[in-house]
């Protein structure tokens, strides 16, 4: 059995992305929903159920990781773990994000551009790391200043203020808050004068799979890139690291499926 372990997990769509991979693929197991705020306790689950992968959602992506017996390097580089494999009692971290991150992005120009980063949590770090790879230019926005000044020192880029952007100066649009997601489909990051054509706005939010953000941006002219592509891959990463080998599944019919959910 594995799980994926968090809180708030009510409207997760892990369990039936996982299960449906299981299903294609003819592995016999499932993933089940192991909600607490209390990481100590989850950790130990991990442990005494033999979850054989665990994904790992907010707020725990961060604090795992001093848990772990084994954390690999990129994880260890962006500080956060998404992705918890079980051999044998010993348990070692991934960041499969990061995955999901660069095949959301593939054909955004990154190099050179402003991008602009909303938010400071794991998903953020894991993001921050792929600009700086890939040469952008990061700006740091968080609600807690702080947060988005540590971000800028660690991989570089400066924190910036929203009210003191210009609309002409933000290549690429990257939102990693749970703003937006359901049921409070109506708020948005960012004030949406900020959006125009010719921008890339990703969302990382799946649920909807076209945010208030999404909707905006494209009234805009923006290309929009919805977070449920990098949900997708990052969950085949996780399944490839679990049964320690590519796999292939139908993309498409998974995609339809989890929209059919939303």
């Amino acid at each position: 059995m594995n799980a994926i372990v968090g809180n708030p997990l009510i409207h997760s769509l892990s369990p039936i992305l996982h299960n449906e991979i299981y299903r294609q693929l003819g592995v016999v197991s499932s993933l089940v929903k192991d909600e607490s705020r209390d990481i100590e306790e989850l950790v130990g689950r991990i442990r005494t159920e033999s979850y054989e992968l665990t994904a790992v959602t907010i707020p725990h992506k961060q604090v795992i990781i001093k848990y772990l017996d084994e954390v690999d390097e990129v994880a260890q580089k962006i500080g956060a773990v998404n992705t918890v494999i079980n051999k044998n009692g010993k348990l070692y971290g991934h960041n499969t994000d990061i995955v999901g991150i660069k095949k959301a992005l593939a054909g955004v120009q990154i190099k050179n551009k402003n991008i602009l980063i909303l938010g400071a949590g794991g998903v953020a770090r894991s993001v921050a790391y792929y600009i700086s790879r890939s040469g952008g230019k990061a700006l740091f926005n968080s609600r807690t200043r702080r947060k988005a000044e540590e971000l800028a020192t660690e991989f570089g880029g400066r924190m910036v203020e929203l009210e003191d952007l210009k609309k002409n100066e933000i290549d690429v649009i990257i939102n990693t808050t749970p703003v937006g997601m359901y049921p409070q489909v109506d708020e948005m990051s960012i004030n949406k004068e900020l959006l125009i054509a010719d921008q890339v706005v990703f969302d990382i939010v799946y649920n909807p799979v076209k945010t208030k953000l999404l909707q905006e941006a494209e009234k805009a002219g923006a290309k929009i890139i919805s977070g449920l592509d990098m949900f997708i891959y990052q969950g085949i990463e996780q399944i490839c690291l679990w049964q320690e080998k590519d796999i292939e599944v139908d993309l498409d019919s998974i995609r339809n499926l989890l929209i059919g959910q939303l």
